[in-house]
């Protein structure tokens, strides 16, 4: 038999039907999640692997030995890491969200009677209604089309700031006066942690390893986080740490269990180079990378009688991150030193068109934690900003939430 290579593991998904565990019974995967079906994943690794409790005797013994250890609860434990590209993870992020995504949505001169814009303050103004009453979101990008000025169409517009009639927007737009004919677009599939109606998934994961026809299938998985890192230069990456309850040998004949799984999507991956980073409606120019970290404590207690665990109980959503960037004057010094909440709007872009795919994040309601300036070296100072993330209170034009993600290449 060959030697297993990386570069020929396949790693697929697919999503349980059921979404809680029955204490005292382990699904069957023939039945559920079933093989058919499945998507392959993209990935840089996986560290899926089933662990066990154990238990040494502690007997004292003249032969000065160990004489018996037993195996415990088992867990399947691991992290899978990748490139962030669009439409890939998005399942799986809103898994960790427990959230409900929200499809893309159109308005036009049906809903809004006119739409004017100006360079100087950033804005497209409406009129017949307002921004929020529509749908619209602080952190939300639209695009336009049909607009009297071509170069207000097709172009990538991020919300920083909504006031009634008025959407403050990066980039600023051409001066344009009112017009009466066009559509507006709200891109992207969306999600926000939720306050209320949190969803419980389940998961399969599969690693295939097609040099020696053996699968490791891992069942009954929950996505219990999510790490984003966005250097100042490079591509951007995400973390999915995961935690599930089994995991199945699978030899020739047998294997793989997902008989023909959705091939990778060819979706574009993010780099920070090329998105966008806006804080308290300004885009900062010195960033030299940000983190953005969700973390949920897990609960999985042993019980007696049985080597599963009963459930996979996940705790509070915490949003927390790390900014780093180039010391140029007071203003985050003054924000941690007087607990000022402030908020961080992202845009990840995979190309540099105007229009280009992207994904964008939200946090409305953010508080440093620190404001580290360590004199060191000759040349620039770097600052580094800890924060977190805090649920938004409900207010107009703001969704209530500590972190809202848009894909908009995700169906």
């Amino acid at each position: 038999m060959p030697l297993q290579e990386g570069v020929a593991t396949r790693v697929a998904y697919k999503i349980h039907t059921a979404t809680s565990m029955t204490s005292n019974t382990e699904l069957v995967p023939a039945s559920d999640p079933g093989s058919s079906g499945g998507q392959e994943l993209r990935r840089v690794s996986s560290t899926l692997t089933l662990q066990k409790d154990t238990y040494q005797s502690a007997e004292i013994r003249t032969d000065r030995q160990v004489a018996d250890m037993r195996h415990g609860t088992r867990r399947v434990q691991g992290e899978i890491t990748g490139e962030l590209s669009l439409a890939t993870y998005f399942p799986l992020i809103e898994a960790a969200f427990r959230a409900t995504k929200v499809a893309t949505f159109d308005k036009s001169n049906t809903d809004f009677t006119s739409v004017a814009a100006a360079n100087s303050t950033s804005k497209f103004t409406v009129g017949g209604s307002t921004w929020a009453a529509q749908g619209f979101r602080v952190g939300d990008v639209i695009r336009f089309a049909n607009l009297s000025d071509a170069d207000n169409n097709a172009k990538n517009f991020l919300i920083y700031a909504l006031s009634t009639v008025d959407a403050f927007v990066y980039p600023a737009p051409d001066d344009m006066t009112a017009d009466t004919s066009f559509t507006v677009t709200r891109v992207g599939t969306k999600i926000t942690i939720p306050t209320s109606s949190h969803v419980k998934r389940l998961w399969a994961f599969e690693h295939f390893h097609q040099d020696s026809d053996i699968t490791q299938l891992f069942t009954e998985c929950r996505v219990t986080g999510a790490r984003f890192s966005m250097p100042a230069t490079g591509l951007n990456t995400i973390s999915l740490p995961i935690t599930g309850r089994k995991q199945t040998i699978l030899t020739a004949g047998s294997s793989p269990f997902f008989s023909s799984p959705t091939a990778a999507g060819t979706d574009g991956i993010t780099a920070a180079v090329n998105g966008v980073v806006m804080h308290e409606g300004v885009k900062v120019g010195v960033l030299t990378g940000i983190d953005v970290n969700l973390e949920m404590a897990i609960d999985a207690p042993p019980v007696a009688g049985q080597d599963f665990v009963p459930e996979i109980s996940l705790g509070r959503s915490v949003v927390t991150g790390q900014a780093t960037m180039l010391f140029e004057d007071a203003t985050f010094l003054n924000a941690f030193s007087d607990e000022t909440v402030v908020e961080i709007l992202l845009m990840l872009t995979t190309t540099s068109a105007a229009n280009s795919p992207f994904m964008a994040m939200a946090m409305t309601n953010v508080k440093f934690t620190g404001a580290n300036l360590p004199l060191q070296g000759e040349g620039s100072l770097p600052i580094t900003l800890p924060f977190q993330s805090l649920l938004k209170p409900t207010t107009t034009g703001y969704d209530s939430t500590s972190l809202g993600l848009i894909d908009s290449a995700a169906a």
